[in-house]
């Protein structure tokens, strides 16, 4: 498994309240939500950072990515529309049918 995905995902359950409000998760206030900002921040300056990421939440293991509200994930971190356009392509290469559906309909939605 690669350490970023976990990483990553980590950061993301532990976040989750603050991400997806209603969602009835734990927050966890350990001070990783700067973290999670500062890794979403990146993909408009590395060009791996989206794939990255949506390796990530096309993790095999992660029941918070189930049903992931990819416009609610974007729109809490206020990504530009660069941003959320390399997101959405790099999504249509996850394995998970859902979470290709949700980038094919992102990307062509900016």
């Amino acid at each position: 498994m690669d350490v970023y995905a976990k990483y990553f995902r980590r950061l993301l359950s532990n976040n989750a309240a603050q991400i997806f409000p209603g969602a009835g998760r734990s927050s966890d206030a350990s001070g990783s939500y700067r973290l999670l900002v500062e890794e979403m921040q990146k993909i408009t300056t590395d060009t791996q950072q989206a794939y990255k990421i949506a390796e990530s939440i096309d993790g095999p293991e992660a029941d918070l990515f189930k049903d992931f509200d990819l416009s609610a994930f974007m729109e809490h971190f206020k990504l530009d529309p660069l941003a959320r356009t390399a997101l959405a392509l790099a999504l249509k290469t996850a394995s998970k049918p859902d979470l290709r559906m949700k980038g094919t309909c992102h990307s062509t939605s900016f």
